[in-house]
Formats: structure tokens, sequence, C-alpha cells
């Protein structure tokens, strides 16, 4: 497999296009400081670790989705039990605000423009269908894919295959013409099971969990999206 030209290209969207910060990050670390205000630093990024290994990890989707990660995610041990449910309650309603506030990461559209002249393009996200509609209108590059598979279009999420198989299925490849791009653990396991080569972005989250990434054994890893193209130069090369 990884002697097969790439042919076709399938990204994820929080983290790898899209700021997952600005989507996912500032609810979660607003709601556990409103929570407990003098929380360590120390504290914060310790469960926030915790929370990116847990965020989509559920491979059911449900439409409780928010209200149950909060939950599955208020366990910090620092946290009474009045504290973990002001965090669970402010948290989701941050999370509700905030799921349509979308914020191209540096050069992303750039990126994808230049990279659908010359390949086929999908998106396969755990978004739902009206976020990833505001996002055409916000990166116009993703008008430009040509096969867009959200959250509402399986009934399995990641690290499922289910979606990335859709994809590829979608861009009418094999899965070995194919990568698929992801910033999280759950996204190289999704792309393994489907047998696509995987890239993973550090992006935003990279001094958090970056190391730990390659644990995971994904095909590659990049710092930024915009270092994509070059990588799949010294791909296409060999």
């Amino acid at each position: 497999m990884t002697g097969t030209e790439v042919q076709g290209i399938l990204f994820d969207f929080d983290g790898v296009i899209s700021s997952l910060m600005a989507r996912m990050g500032w609810p979660y670390l607003w709601a556990l400081k409103k929570a407990k205000p003098d929380i360590k630093r120390e504290v914060v990024i310790e469960t926030m670790e915790q929370t990116l290994k847990q965020i989509l990890t559920g491979e059911k989707v449900s439409p409780l989705y928010a209200l149950m990660k909060f939950l599955e995610i208020s366990n910090v041990n620092t946290l009474n039990d009045f504290q973990r449910l002001k965090f669970m309650i402010t948290g989701v309603v941050m999370y509700y605000k905030s799921k349509m506030n979308i914020v191209p990461l540096p050069q992303a559209n750039e990126t994808l423009e230049k990279l659908a002249a010359k390949y086929k393009m999908g998106l396969v996200t755990s978004a739902e269908r009206n976020v990833i509609e505001r996002a055409l209108k916000k990166i116009p590059a993703l008008n430009n894919f040509d096969v867009i598979i959200t959250r509402d279009d399986c009934t399995q999420a990641k690290p499922h295959p289910e979606s990335i198989l859709k994809g590829v299925k979608g861009l009418g490849l094999k899965s070995s013409e194919c990568l698929y791009i992801g910033d999280l653990p759950t996204d190289i396991i999704a792309a393994q099971r489907a047998n696509v080569r995987m890239v993973s972005v550090l992006g935003e989250f990279g001094p958090i969990y970056g190391a730990r990434l390659a644990d995971y054994n994904p095909t590659f890893i990049i710092p930024l999206l915009k270092d994509l193209p070059e990588l799949l130069l010294k791909i296409n090369r060999n």
C-alpha cells in the first residue's frame, strides 16, 4: 500500500481545516474555569489532554452527543460534585453557542485550493451537516470537494471506519490510492481500519498531545495542513 501513488485526499474538519479550539476547546476551558476559578494550570493541561483522548471515541452517533461527552469528561479529580455539575451544564451551553464558530486555520483555504488542482478531495468529519454548510461559505475551497461525509451521513463515528470508507467510495478510488488527514488518535485508528494511509496534523493541540500521536503509528506526521503539498510530492516521487 505504501508504494501506491496518492490520487485522492480525505480531510477531517475540526483541527485540520478549521480551529478545534474555537468550536470545542474554548467552551471546555471556559466551563472548567467557571466551575473552579482557582484551578491550577497543570490540572487544566492534564485534564485537557485526557479529554482530547476521549473526544469522538464513541462509535455510536447520538443526538445527545454534547451532553454525553461533557458527562463523560466531568470526572475531573479536583472538582467536587457541585463543581462537576456546574462544569457539565456550562460546558454544554457553551458548546452549543460555539458549535457554529468556524475559524479557518492559517493558509487552510489556500492549501486546499492548491491541492484541488491535482487531486480528488473529500471531507470526512464528525461535525454535523449544518456546521459544514456554514463552513462552505467561510472556506470557499470546500466547494471544490468531490464528496462530503458528515456525522449525519453515518451510523457509526470514528474510530469506526464507516465514514472514511464512504469517503473513499465517494471519490471513486481504492483505499490504497487515498490519504486521510486528521489530528486525533481516533482518526488514526479509523484510517487504519479502513486500510487508508494516515497523515496526522499536529495543529493547535500539538504541544499538549502531539508527542503521543506517534504511539498510534500514523503513516506520516506533519506540523500543519500547509505542509501537506510538500509531503505529497515526496510520497508520489517514491
